[in-house]
């Protein structure tokens, strides 16, 4: 059924796409495939803006979801021939030699056997951290209240919204495997533009490589399914440039009308690619450069610049309704916002030095040595880098040596995305937007060396074989996750979604035990739990990053149990589901007297309701003298 959904959405964007370029634009795609590629990839951008609109109004419902998908459904009907067309391209023969039909036929088969096992990661319930913390269950928060509300407890919350309103309209159609698939979906759009892209810009023998590079990249393999929206902003992001590109090849201005929208969309989509808005205007100015035309420069800059707020504008708006300060959580030093949410310049600064620590240094050295560090080195749930990038690009970095002068605008917006990425926050996922111009421009080299050199039957067997033992290296770390992970299980009913989760997320157990026992009149105060509010059904309380702030706060403000209680009773607090190991256990973030008054605390005026995984959920006796003294207190864990 999600599978079915996943098909009807992506058909209802390309239709609501069709309408846009067709109608306001008036484009003329140069193939069936561009037409497909632009069209569905505006319709993300389309029904991202409609569910915007709908959520602002408070119209947010599984009804009128339904009902849009439907009239995008009923009114594009027509636009199945473009489907039809597209499908003969892929399977019309190609006039290749021998050695370039091995190597397409290579890449697809990898690029099939990765494209299930993604799909497969979807169809499982979601339980990537990012995606309960915020991804997913800020878009669930919206359809529980049926429009927009404030979450002054999840700093992440006020940030552009642009893909999670995808994973919204999936969630009131369906489940958070189709908003997994939905997020997947815009990965494949992605992929599918680079293939297209590389067929009409280097060589079509060797289209299919490209994606194929991209995605076998085992970071980006794991979160393509994981609802998040790294690799859905780089999609932005490349098509932005493709858009570009179109525009100076084609001499089509309605082209940097997409490129604007693609921009926006992208920067909405994780703000780590504002980069890309300089990058946008040193495009537009290089244009009119080569084309004398400097009044027409100004108005597209005019245009990038008014289209791009235009598409941030509700949730600028938004925050500063709610807090006083357009840019919450950022520029509170300067805007202010702190009374009206659960963060402060203090812990931002903190949050900020700490993003600053991960990755293997910021001189030029580490800079230089980017290659064999991402590669050796980094280390997925670690501090360098968060991730794995494989031992592909290594390999395949002499073909860089390939490269002509057609290559230069691929290769200025590569390393300006990186050295970004460098001076900024070193997790390997958000190189995403860096590592999709990377793998243009490799296979761009390679299709040099292979077609424009004379490279002999062994030496071309030789680079085919290094690709091939790069893919296999790769492949390998991916279906090793894969395989630790599991979804075949879940896929298969051999277990439930409650055992399947409980094997992924070792606080799920508490997390339903919490659902099951509290009332919606109670609030549980959530410490050290990792926030994960999509698996919350029932009110609660959490700080961001920090997650023992408000219990520090409400401890240090006076010792005295009735002080306390009572500061518990004032924020509507009746419950806490807190991690043992992270309160009272070696590693503890709390001090030694404020680890005794907590203990003191849940003894005397605590029940215990739930022990799992180290994980304790306890009630607050609020209004009597002392807790039920008839339950041992199982805090050594």
């Amino acid at each position: 059924m999600d599978f079915a959904l996943f098909l009807l959405i992506f058909l209802a964007f390309h239709n609501s796409g069709q309408l846009l370029s067709n109608k306001i634009c008036g484009l003329k795609f140069s193939s069936p495939g561009e037409a497909v590629l632009f069209s569905t990839a505006l319709g993300s951008i389309v029904f991202s803006g409609i569910m915007t609109v709908f959520v602002f109004s408070g119209w947010i419902n599984s009804a009128v979801c339904w009902s849009l998908l439907v009239v995008f459904l009923v009114l594009g009907w027509k636009n199945l021939s473009h489907f039809n067309k597209l499908s003969k391209i892929f399977n019309s023969p190609i006039s290749q030699p021998a050695e370039d039909g091995e190597l397409r036929g290579l890449t697809q088969s990898f690029l099939g056997l990765l494209a299930l096992l993604a799909i497969g990661s979807a169809f499982a319930p979601a339980f990537a951290n990012d995606a309960l913390v915020y991804h997913l269950a800020v878009p669930k928060a919206f359809l529980q209240a049926g429009g927009l509300v404030n979450l002054p407890n999840n700093i992440y919350s006020f940030f552009p919204q642009q893909i999670e309103m995808l994973y919204l309209f999936a969630l009131a159609l369906g489940s958070d495997s189709l908003a997994q698939l939905t997020g997947l979906g815009i990965v494949f759009l992605l992929l599918f533009a680079l293939w297209q892209y590389s067929k009409e810009n280097i060589h079509k023998n060797y289209a299919w490589l490209t994606p194929l590079i991209f995605i076998s990249t085992p970071t980006f393999f794991s979160v393509a399914s994981s609802a998040y929206v790294d690799l859905q902003a780089a999609a932005y992001v490349f098509l932005a440039f493709y858009s570009w590109q179109n525009g100076c090849d084609q001499k089509q201005p309605r082209w940097f009308f997409l490129m604007t929208l693609f921009a926006g969309a992208a920067i909405a989509s994780n703000l780590t690619t504002i980069i890309i808005f300089p990058l946008a205007f040193l495009g537009l100015a290089w244009h009119g450069r080569t084309h004398r035309n400097l009044k027409q420069t100004v108005n597209q800059c005019l245009i990038m610049t008014f289209g791009t707020l235009l598409i941030l504008s509700p949730w600028l708006l938004r925050n500063y309704f709610f807090t006083g300060n357009p840019v919450a959580p950022f520029f509170m030093n300067i805007f202010g916002g702190e009374n009206a949410m659960n963060w402060d310049v203090i812990r931002s600064q903190m949050q900020l030095q700490y993003y600053s620590s991960i990755g293997m240094g910021h001189s030029f050295l580490d800079f230089l040595s980017l290659p064999i560090n991402l590669t050796f080195f980094s280390e997925p749930h670690s501090l360098k880098f968060e991730g794995q990038i494989g031992i592909l690009y290594l390999l395949l970095i002499p073909a860089l040596f390939g490269l002509d002068r057609k290559s230069i605008p691929l290769a200025i917006v590569f390393s300006v995305l990186l050295i970004f990425w460098f001076m900024q926050t070193q997790y390997i996922r958000l190189l995403a937007p860096a590592f999709v111009f990377l793998s243009v421009l490799l296979v761009a080299g390679l299709a040099h060396l292979f077609q424009n050199t004379k490279i002999g039957k062994k030496e071309q067997l030789f680079l085919t074989s290094i690709l091939a033992l790069g893919l296999l290296f790769n492949t390998s770390l991916i279906m090793k996750e894969w395989f630790r992970i599991d979804p075949l299980s879940y896929i298969l009913k051999k277990e439930s979604r409650a055992q399947y989760l409980t094997r992924q997320v070792r606080a799920f157990p508490s997390y339903q035990d919490a659902n099951e026992m509290l009332t919606e009149k109670d609030k549980v105060l959530l410490i050290h739990m990792g926030n994960l509010g999509y698996l919350m059904d029932r009110p609660f309380f959490s700080d961001t990053f920090f997650e023992d702030h408000t219990l520090t706060k409400i401890i240090d403000k006076g010792v005295y149990a009735a002080d306390i209680l009572n500061r518990l009773k004032v924020q509507g607090i009746t419950h806490v589901l807190f991690n043992y190991h992270y309160i009272f256990g070696e590693n503890s973030v709390l001090t030694l007297g404020e680890r005794a008054i907590f203990k003191n605390l849940l003894k005397k005026h605590g029940e215990q309701l739930s022990s799992k995984n180290g994980f304790l959920l306890y009630r607050f006796m609020l209004d009597s003298e002392s807790g039920n003294q008839t339950q041992p207190l199982s805090l050594n864990h």
